[in-house]
């Protein structure tokens, strides 16, 4: 069952009204210092992640949520600063799924 849509890989757009829980890990390129990324549920944050580490250093870091959302609800995550690995070998990730339908 198909329980949300995603629009250009970014953009977690509900469905079903009910209990959702998100994850998203990521690892920081190794150019920048520190990196800001936001969970984005309706244009609030829900959570940041935030990585440090020295130029030349790769890091990871990685939050999960559990929300309760309602038909057409928008989740996202959101750049704040810095860079991330986004190649073919897939360093950062990002996913979403109903837990349980609520009415």
């Amino acid at each position: 069952m198909t329980t949300s849509l995603y629009e250009a890989n970014t953009l977690y757009l509900v469905i079903f009204s009910g209990v959702y829980f998100f994850t998203f890990n990521m690892m920081k390129h190794e150019d920048v210092e520190e990196v800001y990324v936001y969970l984005m549920h309706n244009g609030n944050t829900v959570f940041s992640l935030y990585s440090y580490e020295s130029k030349g250093k790769a890091d990871t870091s990685g939050n999960s949520a559990v929300l309760k959302l309602a038909k057409g609800d928008e989740v996202w995550l959101r750049m704040g600063n810095g860079a991330l690995h986004g190649d073919h070998q897939r360093f950062s990730t990002f996913a979403g799924f109903l837990l349980f339908e609520t009415k």
